[in-house]
């Protein structure tokens, strides 16, 4: 019977587990820290934005206490690209109507009906983005806690004008 050198089982072992492997790494590096559902939607659409605290800055990894949103619109109007306009939420608020949902651990999401409405934009107003923050209740700015991007910067969603 012949002997199998070492090196033809590595190279067999190699192309066997490879496809595996490479599915796990691609899918452990490519969730997002903020999915819409539907991934794509106009300034008049319903969107549900869910955040993973395991991404971002991870200002709220493993926090179980009650999440709320900071909300706002970047627009045509914007006077920056960080110009955050129409913000419903008070700051650090536990208002009901943030409250965020918990969506699994380290995850949240919110729902927002027809955007343009959910916001009162008037009808000239382009959009351009949905500025959002998730964050803890009941704080004062250096005392929340944040979940943002990784470079701690706001996060933003493209919204498309009339689909």
């Amino acid at each position: 019977m012949r002997k199998l050198s070492d090196r033809y089982i590595l190279t067999i072992s190699i192309k066997k587990w490879l496809p595996v492997i490479l599915f796990l790494i691609i899918t452990s590096c490519s969730s997002p820290l903020i999915k819409t559902n539907p991934e794509n939607f106009s300034d008049t659409s319903s969107v549900t934005i869910t955040c993973d605290a395991t991404k971002g800055n991870k200002g709220l990894l493993n926090y179980t206490g009650t999440v709320y949103v900071h909300l706002g619109l970047i627009t045509d109007s914007s006077i920056s690209p960080n110009d955050w306009r129409y913000v419903k939420f008070n700051w650090g608020s536990e208002q009901k109507e943030a409250l965020a949902m918990p969506a699994g651990k380290n995850r949240w999401s919110y729902s927002i009906p027809n955007i343009r409405e959910f916001f009162e934009v008037k009808e000239k107003e382009k959009l351009l983005n949905i500025a959002i923050l998730f964050r803890s209740g009941n704080c004062l700015d250096t005392f929340c806690k944040v979940l943002r991007n990784e470079d701690k910067t706001d996060i933003f969603i493209p919204v498309t004008t009339g689909q």
